[in-house]
């Protein structure tokens, strides 16, 4: 009886030659269409030249020519298909030639760009994110490159934090975050945001301000800003009980009702315990004021029998609770589809949480600049390209809209 040989007959040997014929197929291909797409990108290049200065090459044009020639030199490119090393850029001795075929060819692929900017970002200077970028291979992009990048976040950020707002929102959320930004010294600052939902539950961050602290002057920075740039009186704020918020709203937009977040007033209640066992039950039957109530009677129902039940085991956090409780109950002036959306600051919530996530690898941030261009990217990114394809490319429709 002949012995079995599996090696002979090995299937694991079959497909690594088809995975690696396959790739030297596309490899080839790839570096084929890159060779045509130079090919056509020369011959571009050498149209225009010709062009602009009013004569071919060896071409006597007398009275037509508007220059000469004064040798080429060569540039490398970087467009979709990979990156071309040695295109021949023609000179001429007087003219600054420019060409359009430049603009219509290069696509530095947005992840590209987007760690670039990152990382510029975290290196804190161009310098050390150049010196990080080499160390990756990527030696074509310059310091000059990486500050034109910056430079150009930049003046989108600021054309972002400006635009008109002219749609209709009827919900406001505003609450703030945390930041630690080193300018002189290193010091907590808090970004205030502003978002706005209408009543198809789409959201936009309407804008935000980097204050000291988030007094009645700061927040009112904030409605100013929006004011200033056509934002509707909405129909309600939703915010937490913060005496600046507050305080603000009722200066700016005094006839506006406003909802208390209910999430943030029924938490308040574990920081008063006087017993902690107590906190699982008295945190579910608070919670359940509103996730069970079915109108603002059957809200305040549920409320006296709770602090009935309560007020003599936890008297403080009844107390504290029972504060301002009614403003807790606004949402209910409003359509019920809409209920499970205001009664909390969640929406605007979850928002600072990605924030966060996306600002943690950030121990702090030189200057406030670097901290706003930190949230703009992130909004460019959750919108499905963090780059515009066109340096003058529409900034508005594309990378302003956030739903959560």
């Amino acid at each position: 009886m002949n012995q079995l040989r599996f090696s002979d007959y090995s299937t694991t040997e079959w497909r690594e030659f088809k995975r690696i014929h396959k790739q030297m197929f596309w490899q080839e291909l790839e570096d084929k269409n890159l060779k045509e797409a130079q090919k056509m990108i020369q011959k571009k290049i050498y149209k225009e030249f010709d062009t602009q200065i009013g004569a071919t090459k060896y071409e006597r044009a007398p009275g037509k020519r508007a220059d000469d020639r004064n040798g080429y030199r060569f540039r490398s490119y970087e467009i979709a298909n990979g990156h071309i090393c040695d295109l021949k850029i023609p000179r001429a001795r007087k003219l600054d030639i420019r060409f359009t075929v430049f603009d219509m060819w290069e696509r530095v692929q947005p992840k590209v760009l987007s760690a670039m900017l990152k990382t510029a970002l975290l290196a804190r200077s161009s310098s050390s994110a150049q010196d990080i970028i080499e160390a990756f291979g990527h030696s074509r992009f310059s310091k000059t490159f990486l500050q034109k990048l910056v430079n150009r976040y930049e003046n989108n950020l600021k054309r972002y934090l400006t635009r008109p707002l002219t749609k209709r929102y009827e919900y406001i959320f505003i609450d703030g975050m945390v930041a630690k930004v080193y300018d002189v010294e290193l010091k907590d600052k808090i970004v205030l945001f502003a978002m706005g939902m209408d009543r198809h539950k789409n959201k936009e961050i309407l804008g935000w301000v980097v204050v000291n602290a988030e007094d009645e002057n700061a927040v009112r920075s904030l409605l100013l800003d929006l004011k200033g740039r056509g934002l509707n009186a909405p129909t309600l704020f939703v915010t937490d009980e913060s005496k600046g918020i507050i305080a603000a709203l009722k200066l700016e937009y005094p006839h506006i009702k406003r909802q208390l977040c209910a999430f943030h007033k029924v938490n308040n209640i574990q920081a008063h315990l006087t017993d902690i066992t107590n906190r699982k039950n008295i945190m579910r039957e608070a919670m359940d004021i509103y996730k069970l109530a079915g109108s603002r009677k059957d809200a305040v129902k549920r409320f006296r029998l709770f602090r009935s039940r309560w007020k003599k085991k936890e008297v403080e956090a009844v107390r504290l609770f029972s504060r301002n409780f009614e403003d807790t109950l606004t949402y209910f002036d409003f359509p019920k589809e809409d209920w499970i959306s205001i009664y909390t600051t969640n929406p605007m919530e979850q928002f600072i949480g990605k924030i966060r996530n996306w600002t943690a690898k950030f121990n702090y941030f030189r200057g406030q600049a670097n901290l706003e261009l930190t949230i703009y990217t992130y909004l460019c990114y959750k919108n499905e390209g963090l780059v515009p394809e066109e340096e003058n490319s529409s900034y508005l429709p594309k990378y302003t809209f956030f739903v959560a």
